[in-house]
């Protein structure tokens, strides 16, 4: 089974979370819980290839991708996704911003990061 590398898309053309979950060292369902989409839809390979399960998953690869720079490894990356409290987003984390708020979730998350690229601190 391939590994998630973070730095770069998926070798095969499209997200498995089963690589997600091993590259994180982690569950199926703990993904899942992360990219805001229901457990089965990650989990039975007709649900996998769904147009909208796979856009969520790729913009949220996306967004890795962006921030794995800042960390030593796609681990670190993970753990900043699912467990750093952004003080620009009321202290929710990235996670957290994904679930409440969807896709203006994930523009919102890709605007912070321009501003970070950018030199902006908060």
């Amino acid at each position: 089974m391939a590994t998630l590398k973070i730095g770069s898309p998926p070798a095969h053309g499209y997200e498995l979370p089963s690589s997600w979950a091993e590259a994180f060292c982690t569950t199926v369902d703990h993904i899942a819980r992360f990219v805001d989409l229901p457990s089965q839809s990650l989990k039975r390979k007709d649900r996998i290839m769904n147009v909208k399960v796979q856009t969520r998953l790729i913009e949220v690869h996306a967004l890795l991708r962006r921030v794995r720079p800042w960390f030593n490894s796609d681990q670190a990356a993970w753990a900043w996704y699912i467990g750093e409290p952004l003080v620009a987003f009321g202290r929710l984390t990235p996670a957290e911003i994904i679930k409440i708020h969807h896709e203006k979730g994930i523009e919102a998350l890709n605007d912070w990061i321009t501003e970070r690229e950018l030199g902006g601190f908060q």
